[in-house]
Parts: structure tokens; sequence; C-alpha cells
């Protein structure tokens, strides 16, 4: 056995066709990650529709004249003329570490060590004589000399990314960008000893280093009667590149879903080309055998998370009718929707139809009606409506939920319709979340158009007079109508009441969830858990009206300790200032925070729950201002988080804005419910210690 502190003599450094390798004296075994050979994977996916929609047969390419779509599926060995990349011609800011089997650092290189080498070339290295450990490798690429793994545990090590920025400028035929391209293994469990690192069964190891980007590359073509494409997105795409993969204990998949992903928005030009091409991040989700053909990669099928190319097409008379073809990503087999670093992914999508694709589930077909049609469920007003998936209702939005009054009046949004020009007169979607942080669709929906918000939230006056010249200022005049997507496993999104200068003059949250406790009924409900409501005794406190099991706006609750990191966040809810309405997101994240920075990012923020815009889209940032408030300026800008000293607003009636024993108009809670007053939580503590009010 090799003392610690031992030198490793490496030699022979070269180069194949798709992978560094740093070869070891009398290395004989290879160590890939479970994905085949990366010179030969290189996927044609062609997408159709067949005689029954459903099944695939055995045979490479399946046609029938009866089918609406037609689908092929080659095998990569016949891609020989699709586009592969240059190989860097230096190992580039070659930098090894050594962790244990626990994570600690035991041996490795300093910041002073990490340097380019030829290939070819030897060198040695001192490395901790070890019969179980991992090793870490990283070519970061010519010219990266910000980044490197460092000295800490191996935890640290993978919190290390690059942006994806970076890597998309790679034109993969450019040597010199591909001399940039980072490259990394990562071996899980060898042995270091005798001068050789060598598998934990004892034989030598070849170090085949593997690109860190996955290569997409698709085709289409399009054909349909009255219909053109107008978008094609790729959607579930991580942000940035995680140069050391934390794969999930369980699954093995990665990133993690708690990581930020992104869309790919293709230009008119682009989609005009009929390819396109793109590094992305590695995006492993895992297999599903449900997806016994590609007619049967569907969202219900597929891993949450999974990468996705949506191809759009409107029609071509009416634009907000639409036809939305989902193409998921993954291996050659049905059941795979893994995309590895390191390999090349090459997909042809034919699109050609006569009949509308009623029976392919792989089709979204959307023709809008709007929100106010066929929509008479009429509710109490709240700050908070809870609704469940694909839900509609109407309100009044004048009126108010107090106590066993269902119809109280907002004197306070009267008083403003009144002042301001005109009263309400249009309505909107200022934000929403997606399912599952960055990932998952848009849970209010999609709108018409960027005017046009419809088909989600309407308006109309009872009297059907026109808006603009007979705007709502009161209770009974009128009502506001929404309907949210179906499909979803809910979230959250607001929605704006505006006046003729669209400046807003109300906002409501809508909660999207099966969750659905009783307001009424002063009992604990266990089960079912969409209907459970808890109440809380001991320390002498008094009897009380039974809580929520979860925090307004929580995607999930629970009555025990959430399992992972990622149903931790889905409990969170939102956050409040007090005394005012708005919600503004809380953090998504893996790690136990008491700060997120950067929230005035333009970008979207690490660890915090991202808000996305009415077409699902666009970025929501979050805007902060070290200034205080009034109440209606505040209510004119409810994504702003404003703060001064310890207070946001400037009124002088501020202590009243929340109280303990009334619900007022600036209450946050859905109707029959109220925030709690402090005495509430008396029986969570031990003897007569409390919070202070406030």
């Amino acid at each position: 056995m090799a003392n610690i502190g031992q030198k490793l003599e490496t030699k022979g450094v070269i180069m194949t066709l798709l992978s560094l390798v740093l070869i070891g004296t009398g290395c004989e075994e290879r160590i890939d990650p479970p994905a085949v050979n990366p010179s030969e994977v290189m996927l044609d996916l062609g997408f159709a529709d067949e005689a029954d929609g459903y099944t695939l047969p055995a045979p490479s390419t399946t046609k029938s004249n009866a089918a609406a779509f037609n689908y092929a599926l080659q095998p990569a060995v016949t891609m020989k003329g699709a586009e592969s990349s240059l190989k860097p011609d230096k190992l580039y800011n070659l930098e090894i570490q050594q962790y244990d089997q626990n994570g600690n650092h035991i041996g490795g290189m300093n910041a002073s060590d990490v340097t380019d080498h030829e290939i070819g070339s030897a060198f040695s290295q001192t490395l901790a004589a070890n019969s179980d450990c991992q090793l870490v490798i990283v070519a970061w690429g010519k010219g990266n000399t910000s980044t490197t793994l460092g000295t800490g545990s191996l935890a640290s090590s993978q919190t290390k990314s690059i942006k994806a920025s970076v890597i998309s400028k790679f034109n993969p035929s450019n040597q010199d960008h591909m001399n940039q391209m980072p490259y990394v293994l990562h071996l899980e469990r060898v042995c270091v000893e005798s001068n050789t690192i060598k598998s934990i069964r004892g034989e030598d190891v070849r170090l085949l280093l593997r690109r860190l980007a996955t290569r997409l590359t698709f085709d289409w073509t399009y054909s349909y009667t009255d219909y053109a494409l107008k978008q094609i997105l790729l959607q579930s795409i991580p942000l940035d590149y995680k140069v050391v993969a934390t794969p999930d204990k369980n699954d093995k998949t990665y990133p993690s879903l708690l990581d930020q992903y992104t869309t790919i928005q293709l230009t008119s030009t682009e989609i005009g080309t009929g390819k396109y091409s793109c590094w992305i991040p590695a995006n492993v989700r895992g297999t599903n055998s449900s997806a016994t053909s590609q007619t049967y990669r569907i969202k219900s099928n597929a891993p949450t998370g999974s990468s996705y190319v949506d191809f759009i097409a409107a029609n071509t008379s009416d634009l907000k009718k639409k036809l939305s073809y989902r193409v998921y990503l993954g291996g050659s087999k049905s059941t795979d929707f893994n995309l590895y670093g390191n390999t090349d992914y090459n997909y042809t999508v034919k699109i050609s139809h006569i009949d509308l694709p009623v029976n392919d589930r792989r089709v979204t077909i959307i023709d809008p009606i709007a929100a106010s049609e066929n929509n008479n469920n009429l509710v109490p007003t709240a700050n908070c409506f809870m609704v469940v998936l694909g839900g509609a209702f109407c309100f009044d939005p004048f009126s108010f939920s107090v106590n066993s009054n269902d119809n109280e009046e907002n004197s306070k949004l009267k008083n403003w319709a009144n002042e301001s020009d005109g009263g309400i007169v249009s309505v909107k979607i200022l934000w929403q979340t997606k399912e599952n942080g960055d990932v998952g669709d848009p849970v209010m929906g999609i709108v018409n158009a960027e005017n046009d918000h419809t088909n989600i939230v309407d308006i109309k006056r009872n009297d059907n007079l026109d808006l603009m010249t007979s705007p709502l200022t009161g209770k009974d005049q009128g009502r506001i109508f929404c309907r949210v997507a179906p499909n979803t496993t809910g979230g959250s999104g607001v929605i704006s009441a505006c006046d003729a200068k669209d400046n807003i003059l109300w906002s409501w949250h809508i909660w999207i969830t099966d969750y659905n406790p009783d307001r009424t009924g002063n009992f604990n409900v266990l089960e079912p858990a969409n209907k459970r409501k808890q109440k809380y005794i001991g320390n002498s406190a008094p009897d009380q009206l039974p809580m929520m099991d979860r925090n307004l706006g929580a995607i999930t609750g629970y009555d025990t300790i959430p399992p992972t990191p990622l149903e931790k966040s889905k409990t969170n809810g939102f956050h409040y200032q007090w005394g005012r309405k708005d919600l503004f997101p809380s953090s998504y994240s893996s790690l136990d925070l008491n700060t997120i920075l950067g929230v005035n990012s333009t970008d979207p923020v690490k660890n915090m729950l991202n808000r996305y815009g009415p077409d699902g889209l666009k970025y929501i940032p979050c805007d902060t201002r070290t200034e205080s408030a009034t109440l209606r300026k505040a209510y004119q800008n409810p994504t702003i988080y404003y703060y001064k000293g310890i207070a946001w607003c400037s009124d002088s009636d501020f202590s009243s804005f929340w109280k303990p024993d009334l619900k007022t108009v600036n209450d946050p809670c859905p109707a029959g419910w109220r925030l709690p007053k402090k005495e509430n939580f008396r029986a969570l503590f031990k003897g007569d210690y409390l919070y202070s009010s406030g």
C-alpha cells in the first residue's frame, strides 16, 4: 500500500473521439456513466401519429396511409453525417481533487497547481493512498481560471457551476471555442495505491474525461392546412452547468428539481430555417415503463422536470386557436427521458396531418373561450381565492367577506375607484408560478395575447354596458371572472383590476389547489388530507378555532416533517409584510437559508420560488425599494417590496391595517379564514412566553 502523500505517476495522456483520456500505468478498464458509447449516441427522432395513435411496432420505421402523423426512429449508428464537434487540443486548466467516501477532501491540487497539460505529456500528482476513495478530474477549458473546485468538501465542489451563456457561444466547429469547453470525470469508487489508480476490484482504471455539455440538434417540417408554426420552445432546460453532478440518492436523477431551469425560445428567423442546434446542460430524469411507445411520451408519463420541445402552431385566420405539439427528449427507447452530458442528440420531427389530431395526447388543442363564458360560479370576495385545478369562478370586486357576512363593501377600493381615472375598466394577470419551481406548466395558463387575457380573467358589467364609458365604481355593478388552467398540479397567481390609464386599483391572490378545508365547524379534521384542519390545545390555551394545516399559498401541507427538501419547499407558501395583503415569494431550495441574495436581479433568483408572466415564459423580477409608501401606492404596485427602517407604510393608521379580532380588507386570507392573533399560538409554546403582536 502506498504511503499517505505518495506521488502518483500518470503517463500517456491521449485524446479519443469524444473524450479526453488520461491513462494510468497498465490500465485496462474504462469507467463510464451508464450512458451508451458517446461516439455512437446520435438519435434521429421523427414525430408522427400512427393508425392507432398509441403503438410503435418493432421496426425502426412505421407508416400508415390512415395515420395523421408519420413517425420514424432510426438508430444513431446511421447518422454518420450528423454534426460532430471538435475536441480540445490540450487539457486546459486541469484540476484533480480526491475525497473519501464521506465527501471529505483528502488530497489533490492547490489552486496554484491548476494548469494546462499537453496531450500525451506525463506529470505527477500527490494523492493520498486510500483503498476506497473518490476522484474528481476537471479540465476547465482554456482561459477559465476564475473557477476551481478548491480544497473544500465534495459537497462544496458540487455547488460549482458554469453559466449556460458562456457555453452557448461555443461553435462546435471552431477549435478555439472548443478549447474552452469543460471536460469532467467523477470516479466514485477507486483505490489509490502502488503508483496507480485502480478500481476497488483491483484493476487499473482508464480515466476518460467527458464533455460537460449535451449537444442537441433537431430539424422539423410542418404541414397542416390553415395553421403555421409560430413558436418553438425548449422547456425545462437547466439554467446552468453543475460541474460535478449530485444524483438523487434514491432515483439517481440530476440536477435537483430545486435547481434553476429555463426556457429557450427560438426567434422567428430560427423557426424559418427548419433546424436548430444548441448546447444544454445534462438533464437526467430517469425512465418510465408506462411510456410504451412514442405516442405515450406524454406529460403524465414523463418524470417531473423532463426536457421537451414545444412546437406551437397558430391558426392563420384566428391566432387564438393554436395547436401545441410536445416532444419529450431522451434516449432511443420510448421509456428513456435522460439527456446525458458528452452525448449528441439528433432529432427529426415531422408534423403532417389532415384532420384535427383529437386522439393524440401529445397534442394540445387550444380553442379558448372567455373566462366569463359559462361561468356563473359566484363566490364570496376575499384577497385570496382558493380554486381547484381547471376551476372557474366569478366575484364582485367591491364586496368583501367578513365573518359571517359575505357581502360587506370594500370602501377603500370604492373610494380609490371614484378618485381615479374612471374606476375599473379592465383586468389582467400580473404573475403566476409554475408547477414545480422553474419546471412544469404555468398554473394560471397562457393568455391569448400580450394585450388579451380574457381566456383567464375577464370583467363584465351586470347591465352589459361598455366598461370604457361606464366603469365599475361600486358594489353590485359587475363581476370579475377567472378560469385557471387544467392539468397542472397547482400553484399561485395574481390578477389585478385597472383603471382607464392601466393603473392597478386592487389585486387578488389566486391559490390553485385541491386543498379545500371547510371554513365552518370548530373541530379537528384529519382525513382526507385535502380537508385537513387542526385545533391546537395545551399550555392552558383557551379554546380556539381550527387552523389550516399549511401556510397561505403553500403547494402542499404536512402534519409530519416533510420527507425531502423539495417537499419542504412546497410547504413554504408566501411572505407578507405586516398589514399588507400582497404576497411575496419565499425560498425554494435544499439549503437552510437566512438570506437570499440578488433578489433584485433581472435574471431568475437562485434559491427562490420564481414568478412568471401571463405568457408563462417571461420572468417577473423582484423589486425592492428603500422607501416607505402609502397603502394606495403599495396596492398600485403589488409586486414591489417597500421598506424603510422597521416599517413599509407611511399612513398614520398603519397599525390598524390588521386587527387581532376582526378581519380587515387588508387581510390576505381566503373567505371564511383570517390571520391568527398571537394568542392562537399559545399552545405551541411553553409557559407564558409569546411573541409580541406584529
